[in-house]
Parts: C-alpha cells; sequence; structure tokens
C-alpha cells in the first residue's frame, strides 16, 4: 500500500481576495506552527490584487507551505481540481479563502485522522459574522464515528455541498471507479465529485458536530445563479454519481427542507448577493412531484414577505423536531 509523506494536506483555492486569505492564514500560522504532518497548498489562480505579496509576508513570518500561481485564471473549479490533484497528504482537506479555521481545529482533525482510517469526515461550521471574532469550542468537540452511508447523508446531506466541511480520503477516492472530476466544472459544485465518490462507496466516516470552522463573511460575493446551482445542477450530479436512490433522496430533500427556505427568503429581501433568477420556473420542474416543495419553497416564494420570513422560521422548528425524531422527514 502506498505511504503519503504527509497525513493530511491543507489546500486553499484563491483568487483576488487577500484580505480573507491573510485572515484565514492568520489562523493557521500558530496551528501548523512545527506540525510535519501537514502540506500546505495555496494555489493563486493569476490575482491581480496583493495575493502575492501577502503569501509571501506569511513565508517570511515562517508558516510553511508550497505556492502554486497560474499563468492565468482558469477558473475556480478548475482550481479546487488543481488542489486535490496536487495534494501529496493521505488527506485532503481543501479550505475556501474566505473562511477560517477555528483555534485548535487542526489539532482535533490530526487527531481523529491519526486514530483510525475514514473515507470521509465532515465538519460542522460556524458563520463568520462581521464585527465578532470566531470562537474555537470550550469542550472537546463531540464526534460521531459513523459506519453506513445512509446515517452520514442523514447528518450532512446539502452541507455536503460547502467545500471547507469535508475531509477527503484521497487514497480511498484514487481506488475507487468514478467519472472524470472534470466533468462537472461550470456547475459550481465540482467538489461533489470526489465527495460522492467515497459516500456512494462508504466505510465509515465521522461528524464533528462542534464547530472547526467558520464559513463566508465575503461581502463581495456574487454572481451566482445558486437556484441553479442548488436545485437543477444538484439533482443532475446527485443522481449522476451518488445513484443510490435512498441517498440521493436525503441529499435532495435537505436541499429543499433546509437550504432553500433560509435563501429564498434573503433573497426576496435583497439580503443575498446572488444573479437574479426566477426560482420557480428554475424549481417547479424540479421538485413539483415532491410535497417538500408545496411545505418548505412555495410559501416562502409566495407569502407576503413578513409571513414568508415566519414561514422560514416554522421551516427551522419542523426541521428540529425531524432531526430528534431520527429524521423520517429527510428519507
Amino acid at each position: 500500500m502506498a505511504t503519503e509523506p504527509f497525513l493530511l494536506t491543507i489546500a486553499i483555492p484563491t483568487y483576488n481576495r487577500s484580505l480573507y486569505l491573510a485572515r484565514l492564514l492568520e489562523s493557521l500560522v500558530p496551528q501548523l506552527n512545527g506540525e510535519s504532518r501537514v502540506e500546505l497548498i495555496i494555489s493563486d489562480n493569476a490575482s491581480p490584487d496583493e495575493t502575492p505579496a501577502t503569501m509571501e509576508e506569511f513565508r517570511l513570518r515562517g508558516l510553511v507551505f508550497r505556492g502554486i500561481r497560474n499563468h492565468e485564471n482558469i477558473g475556480a473549479e478548475a482550481n479546487f481540481v488543481q488542489c486535490f490533484t496536487q495534494a501529496s497528504g493521505r488527506y485532503v482537506w481543501i479550505v475556501g479563502d474566505d473562511d477560517v479555521i477555528l483555534p485548535r481545529g487542526v489539532e482535533v482533525v490530526l487527531g481523529l485522522l491519526a486514530s483510525s482510517e475514514f473515507d470521509l469526515v465532515h465538519l460542522r461550521a460556524a458563520p463568520i459574522v462581521a464585527g465578532a471574532e470566531p470562537r474555537a469550542p470550550t469542550r472537546q468537540p463531540r464526534i460521531e464515528i459513523v459506519h453506513d452511508p445512509v446515517t452520514f447523508a442523514l447528518r450532512t446531506h446539502v452541507f455536503l455541498t460547502f467545500i471547507t466541511s469535508n475531509i477527503i480520503d484521497k487514497r480511498r477516492v484514487s481506488e475507487l471507479p468514478h467519472l472524470p472530476f472534470t466533468d462537472i466544472i461550470g456547475t459550481g459544485l465540482v467538489q461533489l465529485s470526489w465527495t460522492y465518490t467515497v459516500l456512494r462507496h462508504f466505510r465509515k466516516g465521522a461528524v464533528v458536530h462542534d464547530c472547526l470552522v467558520a464559513g463566508g463573511g465575503d461581502e463581495n460575493r456574487g454572481g451566482y445563479a445558486l437556484v441553479t446551482i442548488f436545485g437543477t445542477n444538484l439533482k443532475r450530479i446527485t443522481e449522476a454519481w451518488l445513484v443510490d436512490a435512498p441517498l440521493v433522496r436525503i441529499i435532495l430533500n435537505g436541499a429543499q427542507q433546509v437550504f432553500f427556505p433560509t435563501y429564498l427568503s434573503l433573497a426576496r429581501s435583497k439580503a443575498s448577493g446572488f444573479t437574479d433568477e426566477d426560482p420557480d420556473q428554475v424549481l417547479r420542474p424540479l421538485f413539483f412531484d415532491n410535497w417538500r416543495y408545496h411545505l418548505f419553497i412555495y410559501p416562502v416564494l409566495t407569502l407576503p414577505l413578513g409571513l414568508a420570513r415566519l414561514w422560514v422560521l416554522l421551516c427551522r422548528v419542523a426541521n428540529r423536531l425531524d432531526k430528534i425524531l431520527g429524521n423520517p422527514m429527510l428519507r
């Protein structure tokens, strides 16, 4: 069996967001100091801003990493694939450049990965709130070891799309049959190619229920057709790559129950910076025969805004009750 030079590769694809990259690297400096089990890669997609200077600043401060500078912008998703293929570690953790690894996050992850073999590790993420310092858990993180794919999908469902939350056994991916990762570049969800590969052939995984990462906080986001990404594209990719009907249902039900009510409410409030789409036109053909569309999505689109926000709160209560009862609705 091949032996990798590192237990874990942390790979950061970045483009034109030097301030956010600096925030992330600042969170890593104390955590990676003297840590020989971790390879750090920063893949710069030909950024025209201060990204090269930021990388050099942290190198001079003693942060050890392998820098990749693309000659031209190859696109975000191609950069994600490049990060995955370039990684030398047994496990690959791709971290968004506007996210943060909380204090002790690397320590907890390394301890977990050294304790056993996992196809997939999923980390719960906290939101980054402007003006607030993300905090590490004050207790030993709760870690659930999972041995079947249905249970893992019930714990993670639509959150598998958040790239920073997932750590993948690259060796396992290399041993399994899968379509080319590049087949789904342009969908906004290329990271699901390796994630679904291991979930489809799942043996063992772990879910960390206390937050080790914090995500978001980039006010310059925009231009993403998220209804299409989490509707049309997610459905197509999940059916093609995951195949197994119970797993497909759980992922798509999670998108309808958990993601869309909140996102659509924010979109109606003009609180999101994404492209204008007609959500009903996109989602109705995909999910009209699923009762969750009528309960979780359609009221948020059609009720007066104040009532729609109230409906979102009721949806969250319903999802919490569903979780307590063992997720019968997600199934």
